[in-house]
């Protein structure tokens, strides 16, 4: 090859390796855009999601080329596929059955569940030769981010609970101010209590409550149980408890019981000394916080009574007449709301919800029948799996993070029992954004990573 030729080549592929540079930082971006939105704002989640995806997607067509993602990240894309193709396959199947109504928005809208794909490859996508801790060092830090936006609705909730003050209504981003009102439930008057439920920015108390969650158990096992420097440690801390607290505002029964367990499962990854004493402490504290908001304390007391729970009975009803007219095909993810209406009509008319089915696995199976209620649960097999492992087998950091993700699963399984955390999209983004941080974080890169020494040190 001619001298002149070679300099035009080595020039352009300089040009090549620049543009996959800028386009692997814009994926960070848009990872940092989301983290730091998914405590105020469904529209910077998206936006950040979005961009993220497509610099990805450039990056992709552009030549650019990476290691195969390790373990645990690689068992959570084999999750988050296995759960995101039964959703497209029912919609397909339903449509041919004649039993949905599959439109494009319903194909759309299952992105969410492919949130974890995407930000698992921004975060793990890297310059050539990068320190092979430097994954782990952005996991960090948006973790850190995540936990340091979350204090703004936290900062807010004691007085939109006692009050119903909507910043948001405030600064003219809404036209009239939301307020999540709380009721007695004492006998036939049901009148409200002169309280309400923390919605911080978002459209109602139990999206808050789903969307703080999985920080709370993330942001509070990297603070009790990784070897981090002191700032990191007390943001993260600060981040956990704001959030925590935030989520017993919202008076969410479930999200209350989903973080309490979460927390105990924090107190058994500890070790068998702290353990002692972490386990009946974080019983006591938990069932303290449960008693220190009044209203809280008086929709536990009712949890289990017929007459609070007429409404969710009735939505379940519903939900089994879809089941036994399409028990194999289903209608279709994201269909039951249009599907439904009929049954809902028919079986709870009373109830104003005309969406899902309030659980879960019941909502997975009047849409996909076995096919996607069983990839709901090959989806959760899978991740409890994969970070079990990486908490037998990693360094302190990634047990911590490992240990984290567990606790955060096992309350997302509390609040499958009574909501649809796969169709809400704050949870869908937060739960996605856990689970590819965790991931990245419980995977060691260093050769010397050893389970007596940290090997990430740099984030302060």
């Amino acid at each position: 090859m001619p001298q002149a030729e070679a300099a035009v080549v080595q020039v352009e592929r300089g040009r090549a390796d620049a543009a996959r540079a800028v386009l692997v930082r814009l994926a960070w971006a848009g990872a940092a855009l989301t983290a730091v939105s998914l405590p105020v704002s469904i529209a910077g989640m998206q936006i950040g999601a979005g961009v993220a995806l497509g610099a990805l997607l450039l990056w992709r067509v552009a030549g650019g080329r990476g290691p195969p993602v390790p373990a645990p990240g690689a068992q959570v894309a084999l999750a988050t596929l296995v759960l995101l193709g039964a959703a497209l396959a029912s919609i397909a199947i339903a449509a041919l059955a004649g039993a949905g109504a599959a439109r494009m928005d319903h194909v759309l809208y299952a992105r969410g569940l492919a949130l974890p794909l995407v930000f698992l490859l921004a975060i793990e996508r890297g310059d050539a030769g990068e320190d092979p801790e430097a994954p782990r060092r952005r996991a960090l830090a948006l973790v850190v981010a995540w936990a340091v936006a979350t204090l703004l609705p936290a900062s807010i909730a004691w007085a939109q609970h006692r009050t119903g003050f909507d910043l948001l209504h405030a600064l003219g981003l809404r036209d009239a101010p939301l307020r999540a009102k709380l009721y007695t439930g004492v006998g036939p008057l049901d009148v409200p209590t002169g309280r309400y439920g923390a919605v911080g920015f978002f459209s109602w108390y139990t999206r808050l409550a789903l969307s703080l969650t999985p920080l709370a158990a993330l942001a509070g096992g990297l603070a009790l149980l990784a070897p981090l420097r002191r700032r990191t440690r007390v943001a993260l801390a600060l981040g956990a408890g704001g959030a925590a607290w935030a989520v017993v505002l919202t008076t969410s029964r479930a999200a209350w019981a989903g973080l309490a367990v979460a927390a105990v499962a924090l107190a058994l990854s500890a070790g068998r000394r702290v353990r002692r004493v972490a386990l009946p402490l974080t019983v006591a504290v938990s069932v303290a916080a449960g008693c220190a908001v009044p209203d809280l304390r008086v929709r536990l007391g009712r949890a289990f009574s017929a007459e609070s729970n007429a409404d969710r009975s009735a939505i379940w009803r519903a939900c089994r007449a879809v089941i036994a007219d399409h028990p194999l095909t289903g209608v279709g993810y994201k269909a039951l709301p249009q599907v439904g209406r009929p049954y809902y009509e028919t079986y709870s008319a009373d109830t104003p919800v005309r969406s899902w089915c309030h659980d879960t696995p019941l909502s997975a199976w009047a849409e996909g029948g076995p096919l996607l209620a069983g990839a709901v649960l090959a989806w959760m097999a899978l991740l409890v799996r994969a970070f079990l492992r990486a908490r037998r087998a990693g360094d302190p950091l990634a047990r911590a993070a490992a240990a984290g993700a567990l606790a955060a699963l096992a309350a997302l399984t509390v609040n499958a029992l009574v909501h649809d955390v796969l169709w809400a999209m704050e949870p869908l983004y937060a739960n996605g954004f856990l689970l590819a941080a965790a991931a990245v974080l419980a995977h060691p890169r260093s050769a010397g990573a050893s389970r007596a020494r940290p090997v990430l040190r740099a984030v302060s």
